[in-house]
């Protein structure tokens, strides 16, 4: 569970809470919705770059993880 994950998740746990408090708390889940995409992009983003190192290290023979 890295930085992104864990963003993720309190980005739902924001986006719940402001649901829960509806009206008066709309900014809440707006900040948590916000958060969730974030942690959501970033995530994919690293699992790209993670699954490309790991192409290039078996191109040129190295062993990985």
């Amino acid at each position: 569970m890295d930085r992104w994950d864990v963003l993720a998740l309190l980005g739902i746990v924001l986006l719940g809470a402001g649901l829960w408090l509806v009206a008066p708390w709309l900014g809440l889940t707006v900040v948590g919705g916000a958060l969730l995409a974030v942690g959501l992009v970033f995530s994919v983003l690293t699992e790209k770059a993670d699954a490309r190192q790991a192409l290039i290290d078996a191109k040129e023979g190295r062993v990985t993880r």
